[in-house]
């Protein structure tokens, strides 16, 4: 995944900062964390997106949810998009991540200058994980249900 914007601008110093401060609370190098632009955690892999110029310093955070199988793939991007019409703003929206066939739940974080932006993200992920736990007893696709028991416990 890219981590410059589509206009090939430098990645933006915001969004920089924002992923070396996400990487010193979660122990890793910031090298690691801008060179992938992701992190794993609990099973779950979380894609990071700069957007802090073209709409209004915001990062997006996409949270895999699975590879979509091409026998189940109508049906399973129709009930994404359904999905998405129930979904409030700030919960997010079901997307497939570019270039593949893997579907993601995208969470924007507002960033500001001279905030706490890595622990905004941090907290994030963490509320992402948590719900992902909370509803696994509501039963998931088959197709998910492997993702769905490796997410297990919040970030450290």
């Amino acid at each position: 995944m890219q981590t410059t914007s589509d206009r090939e601008n430098p990645v933006a110093p915001l969004y920089v900062q924002t992923l070396h401060e996400l990487a010193e609370l979660i122990g890793l190098g910031p090298p690691e964390i801008l060179k992938t632009a992701s992190v794993e955690a609990d099973g779950v892999r979380f894609y990071f997106q700069d957007h802090t110029e073209d709409e209004g310093q915001t990062l997006s955070v996409l949270a895999e949810i699975g590879e979509i199988p091409a026998s189940a793939e109508p049906e399973i991007l129709r009930q994404l998009l359904e999905a998405n019409s129930h979904l409030s703003a700030q919960s997010g929206t079901y997307v497939l991540i570019p270039g593949t066939s893997r579907a993601a739940l995208r969470m924007h974080v507002q960033l500001e200058e001279g905030a706490s932006n890595g622990e905004r993200v941090l907290n994030v992920l963490k509320g992402h994980l948590a719900t992902c736990a909370a509803v696994r007893h509501l039963g998931t696709h088959p197709m998910f249900e492997h993702q769905a028991d490796r997410v297990t416990a919040d970030l450290a």
